[in-house]
């Protein structure tokens, strides 16, 4: 008889990460639940990653699954492909260094049984080293993904849009959805920030969503990440996902609204002045008229009507720092 499908696939993309995947896909198997799969895509590392991977699938061989491409093509290469070798109902994508929490398993399995949304968003917790007191302060213990309704399947795209952007983060790993919303989505290859660039694609293919204000995935704060250091190139990078999400969005069927738009509006220039500030150092010439450019094109009017909208809203020293980093950088 046909092996029935399983109700999740657990995707988990690695290179060179041989110190963290066994906890990864560990954190995974620990939770004893049933139904599902775990694939596992080595991105020709050049460590032991690769022999960990075989041995996982060699103490979990119904469950785990080992692919491998046979020279390193990045993650958004490895992203597709798992996408491609997924066979589950819900695909959720796990970062190797990263933990799904304990419970997180079981807790999608009940939000999925009892509404059967086209996606779930969770909430996180950082994993650090060096945990200390700053970094409870800082509210690492739970990290929230969303601004607005939770614990109820919803269908209002807008909400959605405005409450995913109002936190920024918009990283894959928070976001469990159907695997045929998933497959809509196919990740820019040969890019930084490929996670934002995806989303409005993502969305696209949702007509159902809930957000569970919970922590199911331990993300790890490590040095020699993407995002522990910039450069020009990443900066680019980040530049053209933040323009493709903003054309992705406003192109979305029914437009956005109000709400919809202005936070689109704040996050987008919220981008232009985290990347003034990390490239005051290198004044890269190309980076700088590239932004330059694209200020323009999303603000032909300018940013004023933006900062004053923060105004109306008391966020009187956000729209002065949006202000200051644009001005700093000769971009306003």
């Amino acid at each position: 008889m046909p092996q029935a499908a399983p109700w999740l696939s657990v995707l988990v993309p690695f290179h060179d990460v041989e110190r963290y995947l066994e906890a990864c896909v560990r954190s995974v198997l620990a939770q004893g639940e049933a139904g599902m799969e775990v694939v596992l895509l080595d991105d020709a590392s050049t460590d032991g990653s690769a022999a960990i991977a075989e041995a996982l699938r060699g103490d979990a061989p119904t469950v785990v699954r080992a692919i491998a491409h046979d020279r390193n093509r990045g993650i958004s290469a490895a992203r597709n492909s798992l996408l491609q070798a997924a066979r589950g109902t819900y695909v959720w994508f796990v970062d190797s260094d990263d933990l799904l929490l304990p419970g997180s398993l079981r807790r999608l399995r009940d939000v999925v049984d009892a509404g059967s949304p086209d996606l779930v968003l969770c909430d996180f917790r950082y994993v650090r080293d060096d945990f200390g007191l700053k970094h409870r302060l800082r509210g690492e213990r739970h990290a929230h993904t969303f601004d607005g309704p939770s614990l109820r399947v919803l269908h209002d795209r807008n909400v959605l849009v405005a409450g995913l952007l109002s936190k920024r983060q918009l990283h894959v790993w928070s976001k469990v959805a159907k695997r045929e919303a998933w497959q809509r989505a196919a990740f820019p290859q040969g890019r930084y920030f490929e996670d934002v660039a995806v989303v409005p694609a993502l969305l696209e293919g949702v007509r159902s969503w809930i957000h569970v204000p919970e922590p199911w995935v331990g993300y790890r704060q490590r040095a020699g990440s993407i995002m522990a250091s910039q450069s020009p190139r990443k900066l680019l990078d980040l530049l053209r996902a933040n323009r493709d999400l903003r054309a992705g969005l406003l192109a979305l069927p029914g437009g956005l609204d109000e709400r919809a738009r202005f936070s689109l509006d704040y996050f987008c220039l919220r981008t232009f002045a985290w990347i003034a500030r990390k490239s005051r150092a290198s004044r890269d010439p190309e980076l700088d008229a590239a932004c330059r450019g694209e200020l323009a094109a999303m603000f032909p009017r300018g940013v004023a009507g933006v900062l004053a909208a923060c105004r109306r809203r008391g966020w009187l020293l956000r729209a002065w720092r949006l202000g200051d980093s644009l001005r700093r950088a000769g971009w306003r």
